[in-house]
């Protein structure tokens, strides 16, 4: 548990000690601790949830000094190679010993800030999938970073200004996604598995970790791919067990609940572990289809774990829906609360199994097609059947340029013609990539790296877990597994052309069978609870019409077209979602520029209604 922060002066002049202090209180919650170091060039320290031990830390040597907020999960193979009490010693022993790869020989959640006073320069580098945060802004000679762009933004110490680049890509479905880019048009994230080089207001990117290189093993049975992705999901999970009170997702689908799974089995006592589902404790009317609640009672039966529910008529659901800072899955909020209540110190999910470890057959006909597997495509054919054939064609093989450009012209009613003008480049290029590309299944698995989304909702729930004092740990995104997966043969990975399989083969006698076995993940009463939970929350919405008055600091979007989207109905789960998406795209910023930018007399001037 720990948030950093910290200004250097790339010239090695002096720094404002206030100033350091200022950026310290922006960036923690409330009710919290911090540690602060002042030196003549640079300043920095970390802050933490009072009910937590912090778990950054500070190194200096007359080479370097390190600050970092780290979790390592290789320590014995690190001290082969050098000895080490705590991670920031351990980051700054390896990085003089291996240079500016030196973070892929961490196994971790780690964001850490390196100042080599001898080079003269500064990294600023994060694990290799983004579970902990980091990013920074330059004025002038000062480098200003922190965990989260929020804090920055709230200190003042740089010109704010929205990124209106941010809000065309995250507004249009169909556009490329920059991850580095923050709704702050001067904050910038740090890209996982990349390191930032700054040297005198010189900025460098440099990628350390590279699963593209990795040679799959010709020689590797099914068989022994099983066992050893057991042994290796096993240890995934074993290694990230800390004291105190542990939660974990659990849902009817097999990535959160194997994690459960394996917890369970390793915990004896059961009271350190407590189980939380999105699925609602309760529903009313008669609901065809699956209900996924009774595999989770069946689950928490087996394992012996109490499992907590969520309530979708809590008020709070609502509230959370337009949080500035949360950008990716806010009905993750309750769950917080819930296990904040339960004093949950750690909170494990199996989000990201399903893009590499857990991979479904996604991509499979492509990849038969595009590398001419004839034999395979018949069988598909045969045993998918037709209908599924033009489901896997239109979702795999037709380019998505033409959607993107419909997209685009489908958002310009929101927007203020200056506006569309001024960005036209924008709005009608920078399609996303094709994650289906030209087959290769391991080729989808990169694509899936490159979109970054995983990081996205890991930013958000990293940064408001700390409020909570709950650390989110992501087993089946761990550095080795993920290697390991990559030596796999491709063909493994679709075996009998059933979904998962490699997966729950290495599950076996662990995760329940009525889960492990599960056909599809139809969720049919979940999907009417959100349905419901969806209109409620518009319902509430539309009965405010000063909430889309157009704001003074988006004066470039028409908020009465979103109060009218706001008014709509439709009839379809999938419609009414991305009606709500937009909604919340509107309130959300609305919120965050009036808490962020309104004190930026720069900002306010920078547009001015036609």
């Amino acid at each position: 548990m720990s948030l950093i922060f910290g200004i250097v002066n790339l010239k090695g002049g002096a720094i404002n000690p206030e100033d350091v202090r200022k950026l310290g209180k922006t960036v923690q919650w409330d009710d919290f601790d911090s540690k602060i170091e002042i030196n003549s060039s640079y300043g920095w320290g970390y802050c933490w949830n009072k009910k937590r031990a912090p778990k950054a830390g500070i190194y200096t040597s007359e080479r370097v000094a390190v600050l970092c907020d780290a979790r390592i999960y290789n320590r014995d193979e690190l001290k082969q190679s050098f000895e080490f009490e705590q991670p920031e010693e351990a980051f700054a022993k390896a990085y003089l010993k291996w240079g500016t790869g030196f973070a892929d020989n961490f196994n971790g959640d780690f964001a850490a800030v390196i100042i080599d006073f001898q080079q003269q320069n500064v990294l600023l580098v994060r694990d290799h999938i983004g579970v902990r945060p980091l990013a920074y802004s330059i004025k002038n000679e000062l480098l200003i970073f922190a965990s989260h762009e929020f804090g920055i933004a709230k200190s003042n110490l740089i010109n704010n200004a929205l990124s209106e680049e941010t809000v065309i890509r995250t507004f249009n479905l169909h556009k490329r996604q920059e991850y580095s880019l923050t709704v702050f048009k001067y904050i910038r994230k740090i890209v996982p598995g990349y390191v930032t080089d700054i040297t005198s207001g010189k900025i460098s990117n440099s990628k350390y970790w590279w699963p593209e290189k990795i040679q799959t093993n010709k020689n590797l049975t099914f068989e022994k791919a099983v066992s050893h992705l057991r042994k290796y999901l096993m240890k995934s999970v074993h290694v990230r067990i800390e004291q105190g009170i542990i939660g974990t997702h659990v849902s009817g689908g097999i990535d959160s609940s194997g994690v459960a799974a394996i917890l369970a089995d390793c915990i004896a006592d059961k009271d350190r572990l407590k189980g939380y589902s999105w699925s609602p404790e309760s529903t009313s009317g008669d609901v065809g289809g699956l209900n996924e609640k009774k595999l989770i009672d069946e689950f928490a039966e087996q394992k012996g774990i109490k499992v907590a529910y969520l309530s979708y008529d809590d008020p709070a659901n609502i509230e959370d829906f337009t949080l500035p800072e949360f950008e990716q899955m806010p009905i993750e909020i309750h769950t917080m609360r819930q296990a904040c209540e339960d004093d949950v110190s750690s909170l494990f999910s199996g989000w990201g199994g399903d893009e590499f470890v857990s991979l479904s057959l996604r991509g499979t006909f492509s990849h038969f097609f595009f590398q001419l597997k004839l034999r395979s495509l018949l069988y598909w054919v045969n045993n998918r059947g037709f209908k599924a054939i033009f489901a896997s064609i239109k979702r795999e093989m037709l380019p998505l340029v033409s959607l993107g450009i419909i997209e685009s012209c489908c958002k310009f009613k929101y927007f203020r013609s200056y506006f569309i003008c001024e960005h036209l480049f924008l709005f009608i290029t920078q399609k996303k990539e094709n994650l289906y590309g030209f087959g290769d299944r391991k080729g989808l698995m990169l694509r899936f790296l490159r979109n970054y989304h995983l990081p996205q909702r890991m930013d958000s729930w990293a940064l408001f877990g700390e409020k909570f004092g709950i650390e989110y740990k992501f087993p089946l995104l761990d550095k080795y597994l993920i290697e390991y997966w990559f030596t796999i043969p491709i063909k493994y990975t679709y075996e009998a052309l059933i979904p998962r399989f490699l997966y729950k083969e290495a599950m076996e006698g662990i995760l329940i069978e009525s889960i492990r076995n599960r056909a599809n993940k139809e969720e049919a009463v979940f999907q009417q609870i959100c349905k419901k939970r969806y209109g409620m929350i518009k319902d509430r919405i539309a009965d405010i019409p000063n909430l889309f008055e157009n704001s003074l600091f988006l004066p470039f979007l028409k908020g009465e077209k979103f109060y009218e989207c706001a008014k709509s109905r439709k009839k379809g789960l999938i419609e009414t979602y991305l009606e709500l998406n937009d909604i919340r795209f509107f309130l959300r910023y609305k919120s965050l520029v009036e808490k962020y930018l309104v004190n930026n007399q720069i900002f306010m001037n920078s547009r001015k209604e036609e």
